[in-house]
């Protein structure tokens, strides 16, 4: 008589589940914007999310877990931008994403034409009521 032995007494990899590290960290005032940030990444990786929003792993897990001290609206704009279809209205371009809005701030001018110097002085003109670049600042500060 043979005996069947598991000699693989590894246990299966465990993934982080995003959701449930928000919901811990943030109870019952969960905001909408981090539940479908961690949704999203529990749907695909927390890789593809930060890929498609900007910002590293670290900050998404860090967001997902209440601990991230960094610029919280800035990647709360992103996550609606991206993920729940939130438009702003762009002085130069008409309705556009929040996301595209934050990424068309952080261009440097180029003068390639004359939508993107219209864009860049848009954005720093103090006009713009969806611009986080103070019209002194003159740089990329979203």
């Amino acid at each position: 008589m043979t005996m069947a032995v598991n000699l693989n007494n590894s246990s299966p990899s465990k993934s982080a589940d995003f959701l449930a590290n928000a919901k811990e960290a943030f109870g019952d005032a969960l905001p909408d914007w981090v539940e479908t940030l961690a949704n999203e990444a529990n749907r695909t990786s927390a890789t593809a999310v930060a890929k498609r929003i900007g910002y590293s792993v670290a900050v998404v897990s860090g967001v997902c877990r209440g601990k991230y001290g960094g610029d919280l609206p800035a990647v709360e704009a992103k996550v609606r931008g991206v993920f729940m279809g939130a438009l702003v209205d762009c002085l130069i371009l008409g309705e556009i994403g929040r996301d595209q809005c934050l990424g068309e701030q952080k261009k440097k001018h180029v003068g390639t034409s004359a939508v993107r110097t219209a864009l860049f002085h848009a954005c720093r003109s103090g006009e713009c009521p969806h611009s986080r670049i103070k019209p002194t600042d003159g740089g990329a500060n979203v």
